[in-house]
């Protein structure tokens, strides 16, 4: 279907009307049947859209980490990894941007086990142009309408870098040839934080592994050679602190970066050698943390200098 038709979706039409914005919203749409992810770019398109696609929510999430979107528009039962999966990870990355669901299996009780995964707009298949259209044009015209969720999500919108616009499935960004080999350990009890941030790290082109406190993160230290530890500090067994305390006892000298809800400041001066060489108070964006992971392993590579402030500022 050429962008300059009409098109439909169960016989109903629209003529596409262009959007004379500057900047058109980006749109990513995820969706395993190649007829529906293509009729959809198409009508987003023809509408003054820009629109990329991919096959299912791991692709989705390998390509939100390589580009910035407006809106994200997937189906839910897809192989590798469904839509709802897709969504937590968005949530816990606290990634801002409104999500549309168009499915014909409509996951209801997820949404009622966990309130927080439900997205924007629920269009069940099947629907028409028109349906879809009127809802994107809602979200991207109309921030009243949008969800508390995504209101409160898209403080942490990612950063302004961009990957080409695509009217066929997108391939997984390019991972960063600086960062091979470069092995990180992540340390947090929390297994959907955990999971993610290693997700993320790898799909930047690091080696990445996760434990799940810091007495399996202490072992896996002592086991095995990393460049970077990125850690939790409230975990059951060992805390954050008291790995940071093992490992300047054993004057291993690797960074250390810790992520946390609530920051030991008051060992940070009492103790100012366990103070690690970065903190990231969450909830912070992606962004935030592999910005501050390259300043810390790539100081005078266009990462900063290892000696500026990676602090809050009240440290």
């Amino acid at each position: 279907m050429k962008n300059n038709e009409n098109a439909s979706i169960e016989g109903t039409a629209i003529a596409p009307a262009q959007n004379k914005i500057n900047s058109p919203a980006r749109i990513l749409v995820v969706d395993d049947e190649a007829d529906a992810r293509q009729l959809t770019v198409d009508v987003l398109a023809g509408s003054g859209y820009e629109v990329d696609a991919v096959e299912d929510g791991a692709a989705g999430l390998a390509a939100l980490l390589g580009g910035k979107y407006d809106l994200i528009i997937t189906d839910n039962k897809m192989p590798k990894m469904s839509g709802i999966e897709m969504i937590e990870k968005l949530r816990s990355a606290r990634m801002g941007l409104p999500v549309i669901m168009v499915t014909g299996y409509l996951p209801a009780h997820e949404f009622v086990r966990k309130p927080w995964l439900k997205p924007d707009v629920i269009l069940e298949k099947p629907f028409s142009n028109q349906d879809l259209v009127a809802e994107v044009q809602k979200l991207m015209g109309a921030t009243d309408e949008v969800s508390k969720n995504s209101r409160l999500f898209r403080d942490y919108a990612m950063a302004d870098e961009k990957i080409p616009p695509a009217t066929k499935p997108a391939s997984a960004p390019v991972r960063d040839q600086s960062n091979l080999h470069q092995r990180i350990l992540v340390v947090d009890d929390n297994r959907d934080t955990r999971q993610l941030s290693v997700d993320v790290l790898v799909g930047s082109g690091y080696d990445a592994d996760g434990v799940t406190d810091g007495a399996h993160g202490w072992e896996a230290l002592q086991n095995d050679s990393y460049d970077l530890v990125i850690t939790d500090n409230q975990m059951p067994r060992m805390t954050g602190l008291e790995m940071i305390e093992k490992l300047r006892a054993a004057r291993m000298t690797l960074p250390v970066i810790m992520a946390t809800r609530y920051l030991p400041t008051h060992e940070f001066i009492r103790r100012p050698w366990l103070k690690p060489d970065a903190a990231l108070e969450r909830p912070f964006s992606t962004d935030v943390l592999l910005a501050t992971v390259k300043k810390i392993l790539h100081p005078g590579n266009g990462g900063g200098d290892r000696q500026e402030n990676l602090f809050p500022n009240h440290l």
